[in-house]
């Protein structure tokens, strides 16, 4: 029912098989060392030594100017929402953005990767890790920082964790195998976000934040594997969600 990005790219990976190898002569190969549990702290202080790079600044210079003027239209969304009454379909969003349901995602292709003896899968998946983990990190950091109160009374509002998770394995996966994958990734990621505002979670400007985070995280923890040239920058204001296109 949940059709999630990492399960696309989890079904990618396993039903490839090395071009150069015929399956009857196929050898198991040996696995790379990719170690994202016993690395995890090394791995954290590279990830976060590489955040301030030309791709960050692209997108969190967009990311800031989405906000900026989807602040001017959180109070107005809300009312809508309130207005509107309850809408079934924010569960789904909040089901598959769930921290945990992401990082599981992320487990499951490290795992299968490593049961099958497939070095690409293992490094997906190890990339996947990282960007939950680094993810999670900055996320919580923000929200303890800012203190925004919740649209529904709550705190931690900002900026929408759902959303970050779902944007950083979204660019993960769009790095990996381009937009064949990054495109329905982004969309679900988008969906995610959305459900979080029709829910009544979270201000917009808390999902445009989100998703600038998420999609920062996720450039940085591959940088180095992507081919294509472009990415897309979510960003939202009024009764209108755009996209900024920016170069890698």
């Amino acid at each position: 029912m949940f059709g999630s990005a990492w399960l696309l790219a989890t079904a990618l990976v396993l039903q490839s098989v090395p071009s150069t190898q015929t399956p009857e002569r196929a050898a198991p190969q040996p696995v790379v060392q990719d170690r994202p549990f016993h690395d995890l702290f090394r791995n954290l202080g590279k990830d976060i030594r590489r955040l301030p790079n030309s791709d960050s600044a692209w997108i969190a210079g967009a990311g800031l100017v989405g906000g900026l003027v989807a602040h001017n239209s959180d109070q107005q969304l809300s009312d809508w929402v309130t207005a509107a009454g309850p809408s079934s379909y924010p569960h789904a969003g909040d089901v598959l953005g769930d921290g945990w349901v992401q990082a599981g995602g992320a487990l499951a292709t490290y795992v299968g990767g490593v049961m099958i003896h497939s070095p690409t899968s293992i490094h997906i998946g190890s990339d996947l890790i990282r960007a939950q983990a680094l993810n999670g990190l900055l996320t919580n950091v923000l929200k303890v920082a800012t203190q925004r109160t919740r649209p529904s009374g709550g705190n931690y509002s900002f900026p929408s964790g759902h959303t970050s998770a779902t944007f950083a394995s979204a660019a993960v996966l769009q790095g990996h195998f381009g937009w064949k994958v990054g495109v329905p990734a982004y969309l679900t990621a988008g969906f995610v976000g959305w459900s979080r505002v029709r829910g009544n979670h979270h201000w917009i400007s808390d999902v445009v934040a989100g998703a600038s985070l998420g999609t920062i995280v996720g450039h940085t923890v591959t940088i180095g594997h992507r081919e294509k040239k472009w990415t897309i920058v979510p960003a939202a204001g009024g009764d209108r969600i755009a996209v900024f296109v920016v170069r890698q």
